[in-house]
């Protein structure tokens, strides 16, 4: 495995900022390349939304999966904001030329052994074949993605605050650096160190005081993917680590969380942090096998404690694990009862 190197002057740290992109978790979500768990919780996601997809959206499919790890680089957000409208604006008013001129960057560094026809369209294509790409996006997205965004983005905010909080404790460089397994802070080489399967070598790229844009996401692949392509701020694409489902425990008896916020309060925790996404308090309910009213008391201990914040998702709420409550987990995971807590790396 292979490494490249991002020099970070003072310049590029203070123009670092994170950008939580719909676009680019709606194209890492269809691409299906190697995960971190064996792209289980993908394809789970695939096989529920696939049916759903819009026949006319398959080339779109297609042409995103052309390649395991890498997509063509109009699908990377140019400006990446909350809202997909926001960002299809921009792809639709590129110039056609400059699309082009990414796809033939893709194609050579891909090296594809046959190039989807969708990218060739969009290779010699106009504005008409611009804007096909952005509709297709965008039906896509309303029925793969577009109800479960508003709590999607909730965690990706989470992961951002966390990594402020990281970023006040340890300095901009180091937090950065906590991302990912694969990114590592350099401090005597100002460089952010991002490992690359397949990469030869190693190589080193300055940002030149062009900053950084951080791009988190929860469909990413099992790698931090830098985009550096000159006509773009550099961007680092990176999956967000969510906590691991629980393993069934002993009640409590042991059990370092439950000695310390209670039986009840810790099975609460560890059901709010199941899935990365939380849940609602109906959903606590139904999870720990009681009434509304004491899943409504749990939640409310534990957001006193600031182990959990709660969003509001319309009419109901939505509870989310902290970066504290989440080091609380990591430190004491169910199952393994008097064994020796692991050691607490901070999520991203």
């Amino acid at each position: 495995m292979g490494a490249l190197l991002l020099g970070c002057e003072a310049e590029d740290l203070m123009r670092l900022r994170v950008a939580i992109s719909p676009l680019r978790n709606l194209v890492d979500a269809l691409h299906d390349g190697p995960r971190a768990d064996g792209g289980v919780s993908r394809a789970r996601w695939w096989n529920d939304v696939r049916r759903n997809v819009p026949a006319r959206a398959l080339p779109l499919v297609e042409m995103i999966n052309a390649h395991p790890r890498f997509v063509p680089l109009p699908l990377v957000p140019l400006a990446a904001g909350e809202e997909l409208s926001t960002e299809l604006d921009a792809l639709e008013a590129t110039a056609p030329e400059r699309i082009g001129a990414e796809v033939e960057l893709y194609l050579t560094r891909a090296r594809l052994p046959k190039a989807p026809g969708e990218l060739l369209r969009l290779q010699d294509g106009g504005r008409r074949e611009v804007r096909q790409l952005a509709e297709a996006l965008r039906a896509v997205f309303d029925v793969a993605l577009a109800e479960s965004w508003p709590t999607m983005r909730a965690v990706l905010r989470r992961d951002v605050a966390g990594l402020r909080q990281r970023a006040d404790l340890l300095g901009l460089g180091p937090a950065v650096g906590s991302l990912h397994d694969g990114v590592h802070w350099s401090g005597p080489e100002r460089a952010l160190e991002v490992r690359l399967p397949g990469f030869p070598g190693e190589s080193r790229v300055e940002l030149g005081g062009r900053g950084l844009v951080l791009m988190p996401s929860l469909f990413g692949l099992d790698q931090a993917l830098p985009i550096l392509d000159p006509s773009r701020q550099p961007t680092l694409n990176y999956p967000v680590r969510v906590a691991s489902a629980p393993r069934r425990d002993d009640g409590g008896a042991g059990d370092g969380l439950a000695a310390l916020i209670g039986a009840g309060r810790a099975r609460a925790l560890r059901a709010i942090g199941a899935v990365g996404a939380g849940c609602t308090t109906g959903e606590l309910a139904g999870r720990l096998g009681v009434s509304a009213p004491t899943a409504s008391q749990h939640a409310l201990a534990l957001r006193n404690a600031d182990l959990i914040a709660t969003v509001r998702e319309g009419r109901r709420v939505r509870h989310l694990l902290t970066d504290l409550g989440d080091a609380l987990l990591c430190a004491n995971p169910a199952g393994r009862v008097g064994a020796r807590a692991r050691s607490f790396r901070p999520s991203a």
